[in-house]
């Protein structure tokens, strides 16, 4: 048991499990309508229209991905590295060249680099 409670043969039992569970839907065709509607929902709100304009021409995507939607449309900006990072790991997952586990670990690392460990940096 660590120092955080959490014991590492549970963790790496629960991480094999994961890596062999099978994708639930299908990533090639989840990809392709996320990156189409995000191009075109970009173009929206860079032409200043409103929020319920974009829910109104785009209602399945708003309802399926109300966080992409939140991230999107934030007055400050997004990052657009981290988003285009996970449209490409749902590629993979598409095309087979990495599985759902895998694509997770890879998003979670840059999570890890771009927000958690300079906010950490910064209090030392």
């Amino acid at each position: 048991m660590s120092k955080l409670g959490v014991d590492r043969a549970s963790v790496t039992k629960l991480s094999e499990k994961a890596a062999n569970e099978p994708t639930r839907f299908n990533a090639t065709e989840r990809s392709k309508f996320i990156k189409e509607h995000v191009e075109n929902i970009l173009n929206m709100v860079k032409a200043k229209h409103s929020i319920d304009d974009i829910k109104a021409v785009f209602p399945d995507f708003c309802a399926q991905y109300p966080s992409i939607l939140a991230m999107m449309t934030r007055p400050e900006g997004f990052d657009v590295k981290s988003l285009d990072l996970m449209i490409k790991m749902l590629e993979k997952m598409g095309n087979g060249s990495a599985s759902q586990h895998e694509a997770s670990i890879q998003v979670g690392q840059h999570l890890l680099n771009a927000y958690v460990k300079p906010q950490l940096d910064s209090k030392e």
